[in-house]
Parts: structure tokens; sequence; C-alpha cells
């Protein structure tokens, strides 16, 4: 299934182009925020799946060109994204790593990114492949560790590189709307191969990243284990896997950027820099 927020985040499924609420199917209560309510989806979701099947069924969708997206995952307890995910074709194997990105930084489908005042070196964009925890996990097996994943988004980590004074990747990469993620929270059992995913991202239509997860440093099953053995997960947080840095380039004030990945969708932002900052493209793509 599709799960979506649209609107003053309302949950939907997708179903073709249109999305059918189901509000009701989660018996949504005027005091749950929308992360109770997509922890609910998540928790629930075998006990609710007849109901949420006839609801895709029978119910007739509201097109989705007449509705707006929002984050699928609002307000993660934990966001937790990797360090040098990828071979990027020269078989590179980095040890597993992981910072804390700010909750306060995931912002939905057209949304703004908005470049602060700090003066970073660059500001840049990374398209990646995010997992959704499905369950309590702690201190899991590599081999168990896959049974956690409830299911996947994609993320823009937007990144300022060299930020002064702020030492490590939390600071540098926390900033409010640095995290555009969504469209959509797709089940797992619609992606059986995660490991054959093409990810590409865009600014102003021109291609800077084209990658293929098949060049995953670790799995998915290590990825969850490393982490599972320093913090228990729980169902709605986030393990973002990092990215190819090969297409890199910067983020500038008036782009349009969109990231695609195959069997989730695309998903659109935008670049506000209200200060102006201007970076040479040729000289900052990284080859």
């Amino acid at each position: 299934m599709r799960y979506v927020f649209y609107d003053d985040f309302k949950p939907g499924l997708v179903k073709d182009d249109a999305v059918v609420d189901i509000s009701d199917e989660l018996e949504v209560k005027p005091y749950q925020t929308p992360q109770m309510v997509v922890e609910k989806f998540i928790k629930e979701y075998e006990k609710l799946k007849p109901k949420l099947e006839k609801a895709l069924k029978e119910k007739k969708g509201i097109p989705l060109k007449d509705v707006r997206l929002r984050q699928p995952v609002p307000k993660p307890g934990l966001f937790l994204c990797g360090i040098g995910g990828y071979g990027e074709g020269e078989g590179r194997k980095r040890p597993l790593n992981f910072f804390l990105k700010g909750w306060t930084s995931i912002i939905g489908p057209g949304d703004t990114v908005v470049l602060p005042k700090a003066e970073a070196r660059i500001f840049e964009h990374e398209a990646e492949l995010a997992v959704i925890i499905g369950k309590k996990t702690e201190k899991v097996t590599r081999e168990e560790a896959p049974d956690s994943i409830f299911g996947y988004t994609m993320l823009i980590d937007v990144s300022g590189r060299q930020v002064p004074d702020a030492g490590g990747f939390w600071p540098q990469k926390s900033f409010d709307t640095f995290g555009p993620l969504g469209p959509v929270l797709v089940t797992k059992d619609e992606i059986p191969d995660p490991y054959s995913l093409s990810i590409k991202l865009w600014v102003d239509g021109v291609l800077r990243q084209d990658y293929s997860t098949d060049d995953m440093s670790h799995d998915l099953g290590a990825k969850i284990s490393f982490l599972s053995d320093i913090c228990t997960l729980s169902p709605g947080d986030i393990m973002a896997c990092g990215t190819n840095h090969h297409g890199l380039g910067p983020m500038q004030d008036g782009e349009t950027v969109v990231i695609e990945i195959d069997k989730i969708g695309k998903m659109t932002v935008h670049v506000k820099d209200p200060y102006k900052r201007e970076w040479n493209i040729e000289e900052n793509i990284r080859p």
C-alpha cells in the first residue's frame, strides 16, 4: 500500500491517480497528532489491512492533482542518516556510521528548502532511500533485522558543508527545512528487492544524481542491526541509507529540485536563499 498525508494531514492511501481517505478506518481522534496517526497505521497494519483493502476497493478517491501531499512521517522519534553508504563504483566500504538529523528539518512535497544565514562553504543535495521501522527493534542480528522494516520513502538530505563553529554532522544537516521527505510511505511488500532501485535527482531539469541501490556498501539488515545495538528503534523511526556522492552539487535561490526513486515516485521541492548567495555550478559538481 501507498500511505500519504494530504491537505491538513488527513491520512490516505494512493489508488491510481487519486487518494482515498482512511480517517474512518484508522478511527482518527481530534487529539491525535499526525505522527500518532501514522504510527497507528504502522503498528496495526496487519489488523487493519482488510478494512484498508475494502476502502481502496469501494471508496471514491480525490484526484491527486486536487490535494496537497505532505510528509508521510512528520515527527519520528529517531531520524538516523547513514554516512558513506555506497561503493560509488570503486568498491568502497566504509565502516557503518550514522548521525542524528533533527526531525524539525522535515518538510514535504512542494515545500521550500530555506537556506540559513550560516556561512557554509556550500549547501548540497543528497538523494537517498529511507527506511521506515515497523516494530520495536533492540539488539537484533543482521538476519533478523529486515523483519523490522515496515516500508520505504525518499529523502533529500540537504547538507551545509563546513559551517563555521559547527563540528559534526548534526548541526550542518539539521537546519529547518533540510529534510524533504515523501511523497508516500510504500509498504515493503511493494518493494520486494530494495537493492535494485534507481535513484535520480534533477536541479532545474538537469540530472545531477543517477545511481542504483545495488551499490549499497552494507545491506539493510547490517545497518538496522548496527543501530539496534546502540539504541532501541520504534515504529515510525526513520533510517536513511546514505547517498552516492557522484553528482552532488549546490542548491541555490530559485531552483527546483526533483527526486525520483523506482516504485516510490517523484517529489519536487523549491529552494529559497534570502541572502542570494551564488556558487559556480561547473566548479562545484562532484565528479
